[in-house]
């Protein structure tokens, strides 16, 4: 879950996006791999997904420098049929790889109603929306997931299972005339940060949230993992060689006009999200009641035109990142224009 951030400054979209750009590339990336990675994250700052945006430069530029991934992947077919695509990750971060397959599941589903999209030995993907999202711009509905292998990527020996994994999964649904229908989530009730005394309590006044929690967690652990291809001693000696490349992703995208009319199917998500709006009480501590889709709507527009709020300590290692690899930061050069 995603806070609101106290104390911010905002920096210009297209500023983040080249300064993004140029980390990726001096860490040694191409510069089209470079280009998507900078855009994604600005997108996701832009929608106020703070954790999965472009403050992960950072992160990212000394995992390409250190050669955790492969600066440089080669992408491989490894097996196709009229409504699936199967892309080998070559130990590459994970946007490039899950956003081609994306991009040939669409095709497939536009001509066949439905396809899937998988792709193996690949660094993290980011936030699962920016697949999901792209597959809604071309009318589709769309489910996307990444996992991993977990006897390859941690030892779990003594945690606690309440808190069993965070795959990052998203569901997508596109509207006529309200914002559109995401899911764009994590599958661990708690987040990240909510762990201590008072939140293990919680597992005895509300078993049945975590249950489903660890179930959600697990079923997307093994469609992004073993169901992509990381159950085999391929995926370990990816893994050997491009520490970080441990993960799979996968996508689902189908015709939005598959069973019914797109129209129909359209009106209903307005229909649900305006009955919400305008209906029903909102959750305690907040103002309004919206369906996930909504904010991040809003977040957009504002963030679009009034720059992107980029947390003072993130913006501080940003302009950290900058120094290091020598690249230029826009929003300080820029400040006395």
């Amino acid at each position: 879950m995603n806070r609101p951030l106290e104390e911010f400054k905002r920096i210009p979209a297209e500023q983040l996006r080249r300064f993004g750009t140029d980390c990726m590339i001096a860490a040694g990336m191409p510069f089209d791999h470079a280009e998507q990675l900078a855009t994604l994250l600005t997108s996701s700052s832009l929608r106020g997904v703070h954790s999965h945006g472009i403050r992960a430069i950072s992160g990212y530029s000394h995992v390409v420098r250190d050669r955790k991934v492969n600066p440089i992947p080669e992408f491989e077919i490894l097996k196709e049929t009229e409504n699936s695509i199967y892309l080998g990750g070559d130990g590459g971060l994970g946007y490039a790889p899950m956003m081609q397959v994306t991009e040939m599941a669409i095709v497939k589903a536009k001509e066949r109603g439905i396809a899937a999209g998988g792709t193996c030995h690949i660094g993290h993907y980011g936030s699962a929306g920016h697949y999901v999202r792209r597959a809604m711009e071309e009318g589709c509905v769309a489910f996307s997931v990444q996992g991993r292998y977990p006897q390859w990527y941690s030892d779990n020996k003594g945690k606690q299972v309440a808190y069993y994994g965070n795959p990052p999964i998203c569901f997508g649904l596109p509207s006529e005339e309200e914002p559109p229908l995401i899911l764009d989530a994590a599958t661990c009730i708690m987040a990240d940060y909510q762990r201590g005394p008072e939140y293990d309590a919680l597992q005895e006044l509300i078993p049945a949230a975590f249950f489903k929690s660890i179930g959600y967690a697990g079923v997307a652990t093994v469609l992004g993992g073993a169901f992509t291809g990381l159950n085999n001693q391929r995926a370990a000696e990816m893994m050997e060689k491009w520490p970080a490349a441990r993960h799979g992703g996968m996508i689902v995208v189908m015709k939005l006009d598959l069973f019914t009319p797109a129209e129909e199917v359209r009106t209903g998500v307005d229909d649900l999200v305006r009955e919400v709006r305008e209906e029903m009480i909102p959750v305690r501590g907040y103002d309004e009641a919206t369906m996930p889709g909504t904010v991040e709507q809003r977040l957009e527009l504002e963030n679009t035109r009034e720059g992107v709020p980029i947390d003072l300590k993130a913006l501080e290692r940003l302009e950290e990142t900058g120094a290091e690899f020598g690249v230029e930061v826009p929003w300080l050069t820029t400040a006395g224009d």
